[in-house]
């Protein structure tokens, strides 16, 4: 499976050097294995040098008109000046060099848009064949700067991953279906042991307490060696399974366990802190008082927790689901509040402790636990997966490891979703093949927008469940694209020139294009609404959620969307359905209103030909009107 990797480079002269590197003949096959986009070529058969410096001039080009426009000469070379990415490729895939760098090429033209100037380079001298990618900071027109953040590393390793599934990467022998799946889980310990360490992560107010609640729940655990190893001692098991079988993403060892809990500490003193002090200066001195030390650096943030004589360290990106906690949240957060008076700070430790307890009186005591876990088993176990059959144009390419779909979700609004194998039912029947899809309402989806990777976004199986089944009370009506529409006003037009007739043919086009226009708007506009009421519903679902980080994001969610205390789950309903009521009115209005264009255009198809034959008569609006 591919593994993409992000540096950020600084300086002008690193950006040479990198560039360089990357083009070297040797690890390129003589240059034959370079691509690039947006690029002024004003070679035709360069040297390797010649190329180097060509790209670092084009790179430079950028940079200089960039600074120009916005009067930021940079001094000392401190700002990001590219973005070098470096796609890997398992030697198991089955995929040449030149595939490997079409595919790089491919997901940097849907990562960026086409909006970056980016060099793909495909070296071969490993046993692994991997692109280096340098992308430039700045846009193709120097108006702005590519930004880094969580949002576009998720979309750069999804979009990487659909893009090598497709190539092929990964080769699976068999195919692991819904049906196996239902099997492996009722008979895996891997499975059931997962499910106890989710629920006791859940359950556990520190480390400590979460070792403790793990003898109680017969969960066995050996951090002494080399390899973490786990082992329930109710079930009848041979031998343990090791951390790194539970999990492709985590290792589950003991960094992995303590740096769960150091996490939820810090989130949890930031919580408490921030609306205790009234600056950043207070906030650091504070923080120490609760073995916290909060390192601001230019951008980025690290935060380092001190317990029992262990540090933890993590950078910002790792605190908090959105990133919250970086250099401009802490300016802006203490820019934007009004100062009040501190509440006694200098029982600072009792007042805490107290904050703790509320924090944590929702969680179940060791003597529970095993009591809790098997009704929340059995509440895991009772989710209902909804059974979809797919139609053959919802289909946009199977892969090994499972199928892409085509989704839409009403108003400009589309993209691509990936259901894994363990999802997914083929069935072979008289000669044809039908694809089943289950779908949990909780699960949350991944949707591709290839155009518009900025759009990219997770949705809910409810969500995806309601567009599959073309849920009509609630899925908005698929209009015409822009660009069919587009083109029978086109035609209009001929077919007006071409008949050469007053001017009320115009007029009449004009009035349909006008009602088309309208309905667009108010059909866009209801749809945000929508969109956003549907939002609001989530988060007053989560603020009354059992899990911490799900009430913490919903708190940050509520703010921005200025919600206040008096909104209510039965309002939001109730504009829903009024709004979805007014949606249907509009959807129908605007289908008239493209039927009679299109009648309209069959009449002075009509008209045409009469004139043609000598038999020339007028069009009246209400023609088009049945």
């Amino acid at each position: 499976m591919v593994v993409t990797k992000h540096f950020a480079t600084h300086g002008k002269k690193y950006r040479r050097r990198l560039i360089k590197y990357i083009l070297n003949p040797d690890k390129t096959d003589n240059l034959k294995l370079v691509s690039d986009f947006g690029m002024s070529n004003y070679l035709d058969f360069p040297s390797y040098e010649e190329m180097v410096e060509m790209y670092n001039v084009n790179f430079t080009n950028n940079d200089k008109l960039y600074e120009s426009r916005n009067d930021r000469q940079e001094k000392h070379q401190q700002n990001i000046h590219a973005h070098h990415l470096i796609q890997s490729f398992s030697p198991e895939d089955n995929l040449t060099p030149e595939e490997i760098n079409r595919i790089g090429y491919e997901t940097m033209m849907e990562l960026t848009g086409g909006h970056f100037r980016f060099i793909v380079a495909t070296h071969t001298d490993k046993n692994h064949v991997h692109n280096h990618i340098l992308i430039n900071a700045i846009d193709r027109n120097s108006d702005k700067k590519l930004i880094w953040n969580y949002a576009l590393e998720r979309n750069l390793r999804m979009i990487s991953d659909r893009i090598s599934k497709i190539a092929g990467a990964k080769i699976i022998k068999k195919r692991f279906s819904y049906r196996d799946y239902q099997k492996y889980r009722k008979i895996s310990h891997k499975f059931e042991l997962k499910q106890r360490l989710y629920f006791l992560m859940q359950q556990s107010k520190s480390f400590d307490d979460f070792l403790e609640k793990a003898e109680q729940l017969h969960v066995y655990i050996d951090f002494s060696q080399k390899h973490s190893r786990f082992m329930m001692t109710d079930k009848a098991m041979t031998k343990p399974i090791r951390g790194r079988q539970l999990s492709k993403r985590d290792l589950y060892d003991e960094d992995f366990f303590r740096t769960h809990f150091a996490k939820l500490e810090i989130e949890s003193r930031l919580e408490f802190l921030l609306n205790r002090v009234n600056s950043l200066e207070e906030l650091l001195i504070k923080a120490k008082e609760l073995n916290l030390t909060i390192d601001l650096k230019q951008k980025n943030v690290t935060f380092i927790f001190e317990e029992n004589g262990k540090q933890i360290s993590l950078g910002h990106q790792k605190i908090g689901d959105k990133k919250l906690y970086d250099v401009n949240f802490f300016q802006d957060y203490f820019k934007n509040r009004e100062v009040s008076v501190s509440e006694g700070l200098e029982n600072l430790q009792e007042q805490y402790h107290a904050f703790q307890e509320e924090r944590d009186k929702e969680k179940v005591s060791s003597e529970e636990i095993d009591e809790v876990f098997k009704k929340f088993k059995e509440k895991r176990d009772a989710v209902h997966e909804f059974e979809v059959e797919l139609a053959d144009y919802q289909i946009e390419k199977l892969v090994d490891e499972g199928v892409y779909i085509k989704v839409s979700f009403g108003i400009k609004q589309s993209g691509l979703i990936f259901i894994p194998n363990y999802q997914l039912d083929i069935i072979e029947e008289e000669n044809q093949k039908k694809y089943k899809v289950y779908i949990r309402e909780t699960t949350s989806y991944f949707v591709y927008n290839k155009n518009h990777s900025e759009k990219n976004r997770y949705i809910k199986g409810r969500t995806l469940i309601r567009q599959l089944t073309n849920d009509g009370q609630k899925l908005p009506y698929r209009r015409p694209t822009a660009e069919k529409l587009q083109e029978k006003i086109y035609e209009i037009n001929l077919l007006i020139e071409v008949t050469e007739t007053n001017k009320k043919y115009q007029n009449i086009k004009e009035d349909l294009v006008s009602e088309i226009a309208e309905l667009d708007i108010k059909l866009t506009q209801t749809q945000e609404k929508i969109a956003t009421l549907n939002k609001m519903a989530e988060i007053l679902i989560n603020l009354k959620s059992n899990d911490y980080e799900s009430r913490k994001l919903a708190k940050y969610e509520f703010s921005k969307l200025n919600m206040t205390e008096s909104t209510s789950l039965e309002q939001i309903n109730a504009e829903l359905l009024r709004l979805q009521k007014e949606l249907s009115i509009f959807s129908d209005e605007y289908e008239d209103v493209v039927r009679r264009l299109e009648t309209f255009r069959k009449i002075l198809n009509r008209q045409e030909l009469n004139w043609r034959n000598g038999h020339d008569r007028e069009v009246d609006k209400y023609e088009i009107i049945d």
